[in-house]
C-alpha cells in the first residue's frame, strides 16, 4: 500500500479496516515536501445525511487508528520522520481546496514525532 500512497496525486480508492467497521476508502494523498505537511484524503459513506450520517464523534478513534496504522507507517516507509498530517474524510470525493456544500467533510490534524501520530487542534 505504502508505494500507492505516494504515486503522486491521486490514488485508487483502497478500503481501510478499521474497528468501528465505517468504510474508509483512501482515495488521495497530496504531499508538501517543502512545508512538510502530508494530506491524507478519505471517503466514509457513512457520514453522509443520507446515509448513516455519522458525526464527527462517532468516528473520532478511527481518526486516530487510521493515523497510526495507515499514515504514520508509509510516512515513515518514505522517509519522512517529522511531518504534519491532515487527515479529512468526506462522504464523496471532493475536489482539493474547494467548498461543496452538498458534500459532509471533516478534518483533523495531527503532527507526526518520534514514530507517533499526535492529535493537534486547529
Amino acid at each position: 500500500m505504502t508505494a500507492a500512497l505516494f504515486s503522486g496525486g491521486a490514488v485508487t480508492a483502497q478500503q481501510i479496516a478499521v474497528p468501528s467497521g465505517v468504510e474508509f476508502a483512501l482515495y488521495d494523498v497530496i504531499l508538501e515536501e517543502a512545508a512538510g505537511i502530508a494530506r491524507f484524503r478519505f471517503v466514509v459513506p457513512a457520514i453522509a445525511p443520507a446515509g448513516a450520517h455519522l458525526e464527527f464523534a462517532d468516528i473520532v478513534e478511527d481518526l486516530q487508528f487510521v493515523c497510526d496504522s495507515v499514515i504514520v507507517p508509509a510516512l515513515q516507509g518514505n522517509g519522512w520522520s517529522e511531518a504534519e498530517i491532515v487527515l479529512s474524510v468526506s462522504d464523496a470525493p471532493a475536489d482539493f481546496g474547494t467548498y461543496d456544500p452538498a458534500i459532509t467533510q471533516f478534518f483533523q490534524p495531527f503532527r507526526l514525532k518520534d514514530q507517533t501520530c499526535i492529535w493537534e487542534d486547529f
